[in-house]
């Protein structure tokens, strides 16, 4: 079946000159192709960078070996400049933090001269093994080439080599042809966490703790139960002693019941333990694996790692929670179980709690049922000062004590 192909090629500003000469080196040659019946070259009269090619082929199969050909020519489709990306092109978490590098995973980067500019059209089998080289584009990670899902001008998708470094840093290239980018050194980790506070930690305040891990990211809350942090877990020295954790954690590592809108990637690490005294802490995070039947091991772990908690008045708390019930009135389901509610829970008073029951019933379910499982947080003689009798019972039905 005879195929008809139009091709427009739009030329960079300045190498008019170099597609038209590109594009006439191939017209005698193609027309000497034995599946070729016909192909003529047209300019613009109206805009210079315009070219267009009208060829008709004998089979789809023959306009194949046509296209290859014209890859020798990579000028004649724009890649003229050397590929450019940084290490925050490898932002792969939703809120644009920078994942972990480990072996065997799968990676996409964005940025420009990355390769051929229309989509490459040797085939690329979905489940591998995957090519190392594809219209000239190569990716190597610390010298070692990965083998390619995708290649495009502005994004390129590839799997890192089995080989590549498990732990530390490393650099990744870009080439196309003979052209080549700078290399961007990037963090690897196969089971090393890093971990941070998240802005300023004080007393009687929320210490909320970031924590990067390679392959997957912490996405609380992982149920209606705040002390469920998906199968993490968190010790605290103090003073070089073992700082006592006021509650232990519950849950494993599994599904999120996490708002698309919810802040990702840490924990609150008030919950656990109550800072009440300002000075400089050290914190260690695990996240654990869970499997079948029974079997608990320790998937990534992170260093020892000081915060410093700073003090903090009761005005200044004061102010703060007058802040949060304002920010509450008008806050997503998301930023209300991954940030405010949590928060509030980080010194239980009376204050807090009265921030908390204006939640009790908000009409999303995930949010009213995560307020009411947070009250289980306070000390009982705390809520019978500030829930009516009325309603004591209503708000603690189907309550379980997870302290």
């Amino acid at each position: 079946m005879e195929l008809y192909i139009f091709g427009r090629f739009h030329a960079r500003a300045g190498n008019e000159a170099s597609v038209a000469e590109a594009i006439n080196d191939v017209l005698v040659p193609t027309r000497e192709e034995a599946g070729c019946l016909n192909i003529h070259a047209f300019r613009s009269i109206r805009d210079s960078r315009l070219s267009l090619i009208h060829s008709r082929w004998v089979s789809e199969e023959a306009m194949r070996n046509w296209i290859a050909l014209l890859l020798l020519a990579g000028v004649a489709f724009g890649q003229s400049g050397v590929p450019r990306f940084n290490s925050e092109s490898l932002k792969q978490r939703p809120d644009g933090r920078p994942v972990l590098l480990a072996p065997g995973m799968i990676v996409t980067i964005y940025g420009e001269d990355l390769g051929p500019k229309f989509q490459c059209p040797e085939p690329i089998a979905p489940n591998g093994p995957y090519p190392l080289e594809t219209c000239g584009v190569r990716v190597l990670v610390d010298g070692r080439p990965a083998g390619l899902l995708f290649s495009g001008s502005k994004q390129i998708n590839f799997k890192i080599p089995e080989d590549a470094p498990a732990d530390g840093s490393a650099p990744i290239q870009v080439c196309v042809h003979d052209a080549c980018s700078d290399r961007v050194v990037v963090r690897f980790s196969r089971r090393k966490a890093f971990i941070h506070a998240v802005g300023h930690a004080y007393v009687h305040m929320p210490v909320w703790i970031e924590a990067d891990q390679p392959w997957t990211d912490i996405r609380y809350p992982y149920s209606i139960f705040p002390l469920n942090f998906g199968g993490a877990r968190f010790e605290v020295l103090y003073k070089g002693e073992p700082f006592a954790a006021r509650r232990t954690t519950v849950g494993m590592s599994g599904s999120t019941s996490a708002p698309q809108d919810s802040p990702s990637g840490r924990l609150p690490l008030h919950l656990i333990y109550r800072f009440d005294q300002p000075g400089v802490y050290s914190v260690r995070f695990t996240g654990l694996s869970y499997q079948y039947p029974g079997a608990i091991e320790i998937a990534t772990q992170s260093d020892w790692t000081d915060i410093v908690v700073e003090p903090y008045s009761d005005a200044q708390r004061g102010a703060w929670l007058a802040s949060e019930a304002e920010k509450a009135r008008s806050a997503s389901p998301g930023e209300l179980v991954g940030d405010i509610i949590p928060s509030l829970l980080a010194w239980p008073d009376e204050q807090a709690l009265s921030v908390l029951l204006t939640l009790v019933d908000n009409p999303d379910g995930l949010v009213r049922q995560f307020a009411r499982m947070s009250l289980d947080l306070f000390d009982e003689a705390v809520q019978r000062r500030a829930i009516p009798a009325s309603r004591w019972h209503d708000l603690h039905s189907g309550v379980f004590s997870i302290l």
